[in-house]
């Protein structure tokens, strides 16, 4: 798909910095357009020609049993290769640290042989302050040539598919060598952030394009995620407008570098990676995309540097959808095959499934390599006894967190290890569950039944008059159970569905003796990040996809090396109960950094300006900025000088008063909510593709969006940023994610 019009806008708005800027930048677009796999898809500024030597080097000299002394910042400084001994390592660094010091003094004669050595490292005539700097930017970097060795030789069981999708797309080839970065071509890697498969998604990111659940995990299936990470490459790039500028999205996040370009008031690659100085722009979002174009370079020239390698063949596949659950040990007896073999070429199903506790659902891709097959495979299929196929999945067991919970009283509670639950919640911090968040419970253990049994009563409003949200409840029920009316209750929360609730979710509930008071008065479900924890996907949002990835082996010595990722068959088999208490994160910034990552993929930019506006975003309300600023809505009306009939358009600025929380608190509030949202839609829907729509005479983008595409507004925004709802035009070109409903579990 080609950057349309709605890249250059974004991108105007992003710089604003005046008309001839817009006009360039327009240009500047303009010529992207034919370049999307061309030649120049993919440019080396000079700028960046030291961190492609560097990381090419990390690529060919170095195995993981040794590594490079550097600094972080000016990776044309190389001070030393040093074996892989944390003590060896870290003598080195603090003997280096020392020398810099005495250099910054300005020492340039009687030097020891270290302190010429390290002088030596730089450019002559260096200055003091740049080598004062320097002392606090001494890394460690860890050698890579035998793992992109293993990794070349895996590829070829995938490169083929990666290309063919790539093409499909429109998107340059170039990108089927991204893995090599990622994961090492690993489809079974996990990094310590729980980034999954060999395109290493983060489950918040994961679930907009993949079903991310605990039945199926698409992540582990390099074919499935595959089409996933060319999508997201898609979508940064229709964004963003830039092939360097959509790679380094895909390690910081789209909104991430969005808030780069306006920060810096440029699109240029090297630019940014300069001036940037976003908190999460570290060292692994600054070398990124310096790093792929490293691979490039290395993979062309493997075979002189590496000798001949004989890379793995593609398997073949048949496949087959699935028209009905089924066991697994069924499955595997009826096509002959062991059930090892049919775990190992489906590895998106969970170990749910393979323990047993869970069937195959129905509308899966079952995956089997031919040469397993003994026979024809549709007589197989149509041999399975209809006594053994299903029309409903083995239910789920749920269990509600309640105030004052951790995963070792749960555990203890019902008869179940804290592993357990944290393997079968695939939860990304073990540290952290949510007040109100369902907890999935196993299914063998008679105390999760009887203990069950006894909760069906429903739970009490609280004493601030609210009511969590439980799974299986809806709105009659709850009205119901505590006889008051359904429609009191939207009114009272700003429900204009009564779909619109979820598990979790905290309702304020009538009172009974002032329904007039209730009706009158628009309110939103409060959002109480003090009572609660920061959900998985925002925990734990640093991987490939959000800013700054963590991997192990750079975090003792200084910022992080991005090319290191743990390989775990599971990434948790056992969790010590001891450290599992809830915990709940004090700084409102500390928790307001986090929930930007969990939106990192979203563009749209949900801080307050200097001046103290805020651009209005879909799904927002006046009666949302007054509930999250703790004033009235009038208060808010009076500030912008609106009329009481006057609505909210998306795009528009608005004024907001602080006089009763802080900025952060507001922003916290805010993004929680597109959270909240978001992690809602993305649990029951994927994106397949993109549609291209051309307005025509008497169509409504509104309705178009709800009936045609069942594309909720905010995505809708997200894929054209530059929309402005109160002027849309026919003709205009909109584009609209196709989705699709995730099978249910």
């Amino acid at each position: 798909m080609s950057v349309t019009s709605a890249t250059s806008s974004f991108l105007n708005r992003c710089l604003a910095s005046g008309l001839l800027l817009v006009l360039l930048m327009t240009l500047l677009i303009s010529s992207r357009v034919s370049a999307q796999t061309g030649t120049d898809a993919l440019p080396r500024p000079a700028g960046l020609e030291p961190a492609i030597r560097f990381w090419t080097r990390v690529y060919t000299e170095a195995d993981t049993e040794s590594g490079f002394l550097h600094d972080a910042r000016n990776l044309s400084v190389v001070y030393r290769k040093v074996d892989y001994d944390r003590r060896e390592i870290e003598s080195f660094r603090s003997r280096i640290v020392e020398d810099l010091k005495v250099l910054a003094s300005g020492k340039r004669t009687g030097l020891t042989l270290t302190q010429q050595e390290v002088l030596d490292a730089w450019p002559a005539g260096v200055d003091n302050a740049t080598l004062a700097e320097a002392a606090n930017n001494v890394r460690f970097q860890l050698g890579q040539s035998d793992r992109f060795i293993e990794g070349l030789i895996r590829s070829g069981a995938y490169r083929e598919h990666i290309e063919q999708v790539a093409r499909e797309k429109g998107l340059p080839v170039e990108l089927a060598a991204l893995p090599h970065v990622e994961s090492s071509f690993h489809p079974g890697a996990y990094s310590h952030a729980n980034a999954a498969g060999m395109w290493q998604f983060i489950r918040a990111t994961g679930q907009r394009f993949m079903r991310i659940d605990n039945v199926v995990d698409e992540r582990m299936d390099p074919y499935t995620a595959t089409y996933a990470a060319m999508s997201l490459l898609e979508y940064n790039y229709n964004l963003l407008g830039s092939w360097p500028l959509a790679l380094t999205a895909y390690n910081h996040g789209a909104g991430g570098l969005a808030r780069a370009v306006r920060e810096t008031g440029t699109n240029d690659i090297a630019t940014i990676i300069a001036n940037y100085q976003g908190r999460a722009f570290g060292f692994a979002s600054r070398n990124f995309y310096p790093q792929f174009l490293a691979v490039l370079d290395v993979e062309r020239q493997a075979q002189a540097l590496f000798g001949v390698l004989h890379l793995d063949p593609a398997p073949d596949y048949q496949e087959f959808e699935l028209q009905a659950y089924i066991e697994a040990d069924t499955l595997a007896q009826s096509l002959g095959v062991t059930i090892d073999q049919l775990k190992f070429d489906n590895p998106a199903l969970r170990p749910v499934v393979w323990q047993g506790g869970k069937r195959i659902p129905k509308g899966y891709t079952v995956k089997i390599q031919s040469d397993s097959i003994r026979g024809n495979l549709d007589a197989l299929i149509a041999a399975i006894p209809d006594t053994q196929l299903y029309a409903y999945q083995t239910p789920d067991v749920n269990y509600v967190v309640q105030r004052g919970d951790s995963l070792s009283v749960i555990a203890s509670r019902f008869d179940t290890s804290v592993g357990e639950l944290v393997r079968l919640n695939q939860l990304q911090n073990q540290h952290q569950i949510r007040v109100g968040e369902t907890l999935l419970l196993p299914h063998d253990t008679q105390m999760v039944t009887q203990t069950l049994a006894s909760e069906d009563e429903p739970l009490p409003i609280a004493a601030d008059g609210r009511y969590v949200v439980r799974s299986g409840d809806t709105l009659s029920r709850i009205a119901d159970q505590h006889g008051v009316s359904a429609i009191d209750i939207m009114r009272l929360n700003g429900l204009d569905s009564v779909d619109r609730i979820y598990a979790g979710q905290s309702l304020q509930m009538p009172l009974g003796d002032e329904p007039e008071l209730i009706a009158a008065s628009y309110t939103v479900p409060e959002q109480t990040p003090a009572d609660a924890d920061i959900s998985e996907s925002l925990a734990s949002a640093e991987s490939a996809q959000t800013p700054e990835r963590q991997p192990p082996t750079g975090e003792f010595f200084g910022p992080p090396a991005p090319a290191e990722v743990a390989i775990f068959e599971q990434p948790m088999s056992a969790v010590n109960a001891s450290q599992l208490a809830v915990e709940i994160i004090e700084s409102p910034a500390e928790r307001n950094e986090l929930a930007a990552q969990a939106l990192a993929a979203d563009p749209n930019d949900y801080s307050v300006a200097e001046n103290r506006t805020i651009e209005v975003h879909a799904s927002e309300t006046l009666g949302h900025y007054a509930e999250w600023l703790g004033v009235r809505t009038q208060d808010l009306r009076n500030a912008n000088n609106m009329r009481f009939d006057q609505p909210l358009i998306v795009g528009q600025r608005l004024v907001v008063d602080l006089s009763e929380v802080s900025r952060d608190e507001f922003e916290l509030r805010r993004r929680q909510f597109h959270i909240d949202q978001q992690q809602n839609f993305f649990r029951n829907h994927r994106i397949q593709d993109l549609e291209q729509h051309q307005l025509a005479a008497n169509e409504n983008i509104d309705t178009l969006a709800r009936q045609r595409y069942s594309v909720p507004l905010w995505l809708l925004r997200q894929y054209n940023p530059e929309l402005d709802f109160s002027r849309v035009r026919v003709g205009q070109t909109i584009v609209f994610p196709v989705v699709e409903p995730v099978n249910d579990v």
